[in-house]
């Protein structure tokens, strides 16, 4: 049986769902899935014995979780001998417009750059505008961004972008893609998007 440790830093809670949401789907395909938050590994944490690995982070303010830059940076080598997913995570992603895809490919370049981790496959998710969990200020300026952006504005409700449907059918992907090894690299190439330059 293949072990996939998804690896995931989460701000608000939305990619903690999508990490778990993941693991679910890669266990449907025969894997062994274990969710790993990057802010609080378990003492000990290894990546030894892994065949593969997904990578999910949110963007806030143009940057990905510190402790999920930290760790991937840290294992980096680790990381890049084995199948490797990146899932970024954004309110951009869910707008379907050249200048949001732009940012998000640039807030992923950075990753890259600040990691020295280049992912085998990259899929930006759209994740959630959640006014019910921001402060005071975080939730006018939450209200500003969107409102510039065309986006959503009641404050009274939260607002769900991810395309659970996808995630599954990506996770699902990826886990048959693993299990052929030594084909996995060209299978994954089909999957997302190639690595950000």
């Amino acid at each position: 049986m293949s072990r996939i440790v998804v690896l995931y830093a989460t701000t608000d809670g939305q990619t903690g769902r999508i990490a778990r949401h993941v693991a679910a789907a890669l266990s449907t395909e025969g894997v062994e899935a274990q969710v790993v938050d990057a802010a609080a590994p378990a003492p000990g944490f290894s990546l030894e014995g892994a065949d593969a690995v997904v990578v999910a982070g949110s963007i806030r303010m143009g940057r990905h979780q510190r402790a999920l830059t930290r760790l991937v940076r840290s294992r980096a080598a680790e990381l890049a001998r084995m199948p490797g997913a990146f899932l970024s995570v954004s309110l951009s992603a869910a707008r379907a417009t050249e200048p949001a895809r732009r940012e998000v490919r640039k807030c992923i370049a950075r990753f890259v750059d600040e990691t020295g981790w280049t992912p085998d496959t990259i899929l930006p998710v759209a994740g959630a505008l959640s006014y019910s969990r921001y402060g005071f200020f975080l939730k006018r300026v939450m209200r500003l961004i969107s409102r510039a952006n065309g986006g959503d504005t009641d404050w009274s409700r939260d607002y769900e972008y991810t395309d659970w449907g996808r995630l599954t059918s990506f996770a699902q992907d990826f886990a048959r893609a693993v299990q052929k090894r030594p084909d996995w690299q060209r299978e994954l190439e089909s999957l997302g998007s190639a690595p950000a330059a």
